[in-house]
């Protein structure tokens, strides 16, 4: 079996290329470049222009938001590891990040060109279509767990404050679900 074939069958078990054949696969690896992030290093941080988006091969990557209340602290709001995407957000807005993400331990990462992706997307590349698509179903079910784990903090918290905070979330929901134009 050729180094080719092994990395698209690698690359067709992360999620966001599961339905990507075989040549669509290939063409997203031709715009991918493999890095290697050191333990404690950043892949970026907040600010920085969003260049690519990211696919964890190997090792662990930490999220992390600066805390509000102490800027030297920073919050850690996701740890990634092996077939996880990361960095698609602020690439898909087209907006600098608003987060670090640093290697915990040595970590192996395909980086997505950015530019080079746009480029598929604008001449109508299906692959680079089906993998937006998967993108989509990713944030939403990470929107979806988000919800569920403030539900389940809402619940521990007393039943007037419980009430007065679903009521806040539920102006939000229909905010976001309801208002917002895009």
């Amino acid at each position: 079996m050729s180094k080719d074939v092994r990395k698209t069958e690698r690359f067709t078990q992360i999620p966001i290329y599961s339905n990507l054949s075989s040549r669509e696969v290939a063409q997203i690896i031709s715009i991918t470049e493999e890095v290697i992030v050191e333990p404690g290093k950043d892949v970026f941080a907040p600010g920085e222009p969003a260049d690519a988006f990211y696919v964890v091969q190997s090792g662990r990557i930490e999220i992390r938001l600066v805390n509000e209340e102490r800027a030297d602290k920073k919050m850690t709001i996701a740890t990634l590891s092996d077939r996880s995407v990361f960095g698609e957000m602020s690439f898909l807005h087209d907006r600098p990040r608003s987060a670090y993400a640093s290697a915990v331990e040595e970590t192996r990462l395909s980086k997505i060109k950015g530019a080079e992706f746009r480029a598929l997307m604008e001449k109508g590349d299906l692959a680079a279509y089906k993998v937006i698509h998967n993108f989509a179903l990713l944030i939403a079910s990470r929107l979806r767990r988000v919800e569920n784990e403030l539900v389940n903090a809402l619940n521990e918290l007393g039943p007037g404050k419980r009430t007065q905070r679903l009521k806040e979330l539920q102006e939000f929901r229909n905010t976001l679900f309801q208002e917002w134009s895009f």
